[in-house]
């Protein structure tokens, strides 16, 4: 189950603000990342990740639970997690 979420970004990212205005309207809480500054890149970094956009939904350990880069593969991982 998905206690909370990570989501890498950039302001120059063409796909980056459909995801994040999808997430804005999720119930789940979670951190917005821009993946261009230094303390961003460093927490892509140190997570895995590579690209943008992407959420990483965290369980309540703090361990990857999901991934998702698209804003379908958000619908189909959070649909997953509530049934």
């Amino acid at each position: 189950m998905f206690s909370r979420f990570l989501l890498f970004t950039t302001p120059i990212c063409p796909n980056c603000l459909q995801v994040k205005e999808y997430i804005k309207n999720i119930s789940l809480k979670g951190e917005f990342i821009d993946a261009s500054t230094d303390e961003g890149l460093k927490k892509a970094v140190e997570s895995g990740v590579s690209s943008v956009p992407t959420v990483l939904f965290l369980d309540e350990k703090g361990s990857v639970a999901g991934e998702a880069h698209a804003v379908d593969e958000l619908k189909n991982l959070l649909e997953k997690n509530n049934s």
